[in-house]
């Protein structure tokens, strides 16, 4: 009954909404064009660091005093150093006895001869063995005359004789070579025999002779080398005395050439260190007066470029204070803006609220007088009960906001905890956000939503 009562008053006030509605529209549309035109400017654009004027100044340089040229050492005369003409001698030599061995032995005259330069060849066997060929020869002739053989029979019968023959004159070849052979190695048996014999008769005469020779040549050489050694002694007596007089003398001299060189190096020395003191004085004077100048001119420097310093930060200082405070003056401009545009859209979201509240309780007015009649018979839910969607904000999980309904509603996806009510993802409103109108609280104390009256449709997505 109370959705009819609704219903009826919104017939009456719907004009003043709507206009309310444009005028809401209207503020808005400007306050947002005037912020989006506002240009916030870059105040610290033009600011520049501290101008800061140094002053320099010329520092004083001084000249040094020249130091005249140092004092030269003179040298001392040494003299001519002494020598000494040494005493030689002449040696003693001797002349080597040589070994005589003409008287040896060699060759043919050692009386060795070759005993196989004789051998003969032994032809008794030969003969035997021709004489036994030709008498097989004569007797098989006969025996083949008597079985009438014929001439074929004999002419072998010569062959064989012959090749017989042939092999005598090879047996008497080879008998021949090997008697060749022989006297051969003989001759050399020999001629090594004859070579060992001689050689043994020369060594035995040699090292007789060597050591005749070698006793007379150590005496020859013991007895030169005694006469050289005392020759040698005198000479190196003589030298020796001779080299110590003009040692003495050098030594003397150049004793005495030293002690003038340092006598002259000492007062080279004393005039040059009494110049360079004096040198040394001149400068350090003339240093102390240049730096006590220079530091005067740098104390009025440094005082000059501090003033600048202070002048130029004092300067800086006030420039940035003038920014920043043209800064907050923009920030405040466009916060005024914002509150402008932020009231603006206020008042169009009530109006849009009012609007959307009246068409939902116009609607709801002319459904509840239909409810009306079936109410008692559909449990106090009335006809349209199948409309009401589940929409209770603690009901429902995962709940992101993804946009805005024309008349300004929240939009939700999310999913609800109790998959008796649907499972997946779902698209709608919560229950606390929307107009009363369109919301009512079922027996189990959870809210229900007609999606009818609002301008959000309710989907699974």
């Amino acid at each position: 009954m109370g959705s009819v009562v609704k219903g009826v008053a919104s017939l009456f006030g719907g004009r003043g909404r709507r206009r309310e509605q444009k005028k809401a529209g209207g503020l808005l549309d400007t306050a947002t064009r005037n912020q989006d035109a506002f240009k916030m400017s870059n105040v610290y654009s033009g600011l520049q660091g501290p101008n800061i004027e140094s002053s320099g100044y010329d520092p004083i340089t001084g000249e040094s005093v020249t130091l005249g040229e140092a004092g030269q050492t003179g040298i001392g005369t040494l003299r001519d150093s002494r020598g000494y003409t040494s005493e030689g001698y002449t040696s003693r030599g001797y002349d080597a006895a040589q070994t005589d061995i003409s008287g040896l032995q060699r060759g043919a005259n050692t009386g060795l001869t070759n005993t196989m330069n004789n051998l003969q060849v032994s032809t008794a066997g030969a003969e035997m063995a021709a004489q036994e060929a030709d008498q097989s020869l004569a007797a098989s002739q006969d025996l083949a005359a008597q079985a009438g053989t014929g001439a074929g029979g004999a002419t072998a019968l010569a062959a064989a004789a012959a090749k017989s023959k042939q092999g005598i004159s090879a047996d008497i070849d080879r008998q021949v070579k090997a008697n060749e052979q022989m006297r051969a190695r003989g001759e050399s048996e020999l001629q090594r025999s004859q070579l060992a014999q001689g050689n043994v008769a020369s060594q035995f005469d040699l090292g007789q002779s060597q050591f005749n020779v070698g006793a007379e040549n150590q005496a020859a050489q013991f007895g030169a080398q005694a006469y050289n050694q005392a020759a040698q002694f005198g000479a190196g007596a003589k030298n020796q005395a001779a080299q110590f007089g003009a040692g003495a003398a050098n030594q003397f001299s150049l004793a005495q050439f030293g002690a003038e060189n340092r006598m002259n190096e000492f007062n080279t020395s004393a005039t040059n260190q009494f110049a360079q003191s004096r040198f040394g004085a001149e400068n350090q004077f003339g240093m102390n007066n240049m730096n006590a100048q220079n530091r005067a001119l740098e104390f009025g420097a440094s005082a000059a470029n501090r003033t600048s310093e202070v002048q130029g930060q004092y300067q800086f200082s006030a420039d940035t204070m003038r920014a920043q405070q043209e800064g907050r003056m923009q920030e405040f401009e466009f916060d005024k803006l914002q509150d402008k545009t932020g009231r603006a859209m206020a008042r169009k979201n009530a109006a849009d609220g009012a609007r959307a509240a009246a068409k939902a309780d116009l609607i709801g007015g002319i459904a509840g007088i239909a409810d009306a009649a079936v109410s008692a018979a559909t449990g106090g839910m009335g006809a349209g009960a199948q409309k009401w969607i589940t929409s209770d904000r603690r009901l429902k999980k995962d709940i992101k906001l993804i946009g805005l309904s024309p008349s300004g509603l929240k939009i939700y996806s999310f999913k609800y905890k109790d998959s008796n009510f649907g499972n997946g993802l779902f698209q709608g409103v919560m229950s606390d956000e929307i107009p009363n109108s369109a919301v009512i609280k079922h027996t189990d104390g959870f809210d229900r939503v007609d999606y009818s009256r609002l301008d959000v449709e309710f989907k699974n997505i």
